[in-house]
């Protein structure tokens, strides 16, 4: 029993990594080498140089916590790495979960989705699944695969690939607090999946409730300093500004029409590189001046200011009357074009963000601890901390504008006059 490894590799934050024969087929396919030109943190090198890591290597990362997952975690009383074809299933599922994900991450697809209504990347990635890798996969099912990384699928382990334990974050805390420098995701993964099994399609937790605690702050404390860092989140509004623009000026191509495409070739491409280098040449020559100026301060790295942030739990997420105005402006382009004119503004340089949750266990990605034989829910555990961490919800108003922009908004925003 066990799977054949053909070729090991060596990853910065796992060491060495050891590939099956599908596996190598699948990395060197040229979708899978399009990850390596996809960054994996999408604006964060702009506060912490160092992230500039990709999805290609987080895929692979991901891939071998799965092996580790199997062959270390257990179904009831039994190993999950009994069954060699659900082991290389499952880590196939694992390599490929990222494979749909547009330029710079989950920052451009969150205009892609809202704006053009594209396909989120899970979706994308299925589809690419089933259009490009169906001979590489030799006898494994792109549907199965497919389904999995969608969460549609049938398999009893698809929450070790989706859930609040997931091997998915275990390696992007691993990696992000690696290229950082960030000693926030440090987190024990071995100890943890020593202790966890999975039952009925839930993660449940024997012992070791401190590690777990452990796993959850530092998850917590790395969208603090990093995700959710002020300055990285104004260059993510920028960046999304300029990319949807680009987009309906026809400089960049839609997003939407990505998923229709059949040139392997043409999709590789459609990556950081591409939308870097129109944002270059539109610094040079685009028509519209203040378009022009957005991507020039992109490129000269020159951050919007942060002029109004308040956090605030789930319970009174309504918020003040400022928050209300800040909601009117992100959903309705009138309201922000009239607080614009009341600041002196171009109205595409005031961003306003609105309830962005943030949430580390929700009701469909539960987790589970065993105590004297009983399974509890980690929302009703013993611990202060859990139940803290279980139930709580924050949500992050903010609002960013050009730095010239920043004190008339800010007095704007706080006097209500407009």
């Amino acid at each position: 029993m066990g799977l054949k490894i053909s070729k090991y590799i060596f990853d910065n934050v796992h060491g060495h990594i050891g590939l099956t024969d599908v596996e190598l087929k699948v990395i060197d396919s040229t979708i899978f080498q399009r990850l390596r030109r996809i960054r994996q943190t999408g604006c964060v090198d702009f506060v912490y140089p160092g992230a500039i890591h990709t999805r290609f290597s987080h895929s692979i990362g991901t891939m071998f916590l799965m092996g580790k997952f199997l062959s270390t975690a257990k179904k009831g009383g039994d190993s999950l790495a009994d069954d060699d074809d659900e082991v290389q299933r499952m880590r196939l599922a694992a390599l490929l979960h990222d494979i749909g994900h547009y330029p710079f991450s989950h920052t451009i697809e969150q205009v892609a989705v809202n704006e053009f209504g594209a396909m989120n990347h899970e979706a994308l990635g299925a589809g690419f699944i089933k259009k490009f890798l169906k001979e590489k996969l030799d006898n494994y099912s792109t549907a199965d695969i497919a389904g999995i990384i969608e969460k549609k699928g049938k398999s009893s382990l698809k929450a070790l690939l989706s859930s609040a334990f997931d091997v998915d974050k275990c390696d992007y805390l691993l990696r992000d607090s690696y290229y950082t420098g960030v000693s926030y995701g440090e987190i024990e993964v071995d100890r943890l999946i020593q202790t966890m099994s999975i039952e009925d399609g839930r993660i449940i937790f024997d012992r070791d409730e401190t590690e777990l605690e452990s796993f959850l702050l530092g998850r917590y404390h790395m969208y603090r300093a990093i995700y959710h860092h002020k300055t990285v989140v104004g260059f993510e509004q920028m960046l999304k500004r300029a990319f949807g623009m680009l987009v309906k000026e026809g400089e960049v191509r839609n997003p939407k029409d990505i998923a229709s495409e059949d040139n392997e070739i043409e999709i590789s491409g459609y990556d950081d590189n591409m939308l870097s280098q129109k944002m270059h040449e539109y610094a040079l020559n685009g028509r519209n001046k203040g378009l022009r100026d957005l991507v020039q301060a992109l490129i000269k790295r020159v951050p919007a200011a942060l002029v109004y942030m308040e956090p605030r739990p789930a319970g009174d997420a309504a918020g003040n009357a400022i928050e209300k105005r800040i909601a009117r402006m992100e959903a309705d382009s009138k309201e922000l074009n009239k607080f614009a004119e009341k600041c002196g503004a171009d109205p595409m340089w005031i961003f306003p963000i609105s309830l962005r949750k943030l949430s580390l266990i929700d009701e469909k990605s539960d987790l589970y601890i065993r105590k004297d034989k009983e399974i509890k829910s980690l929302k009703s555990s013993d611990s202060l901390i859990m139940r803290m961490i279980g139930s709580m919800t924050l949500y992050d108003t903010r609002v960013y504008a050009k730095q010239e922009y920043a004190k008339r908004a800010r007095q704007a925003l706080m006097q209500g006059r407009y």
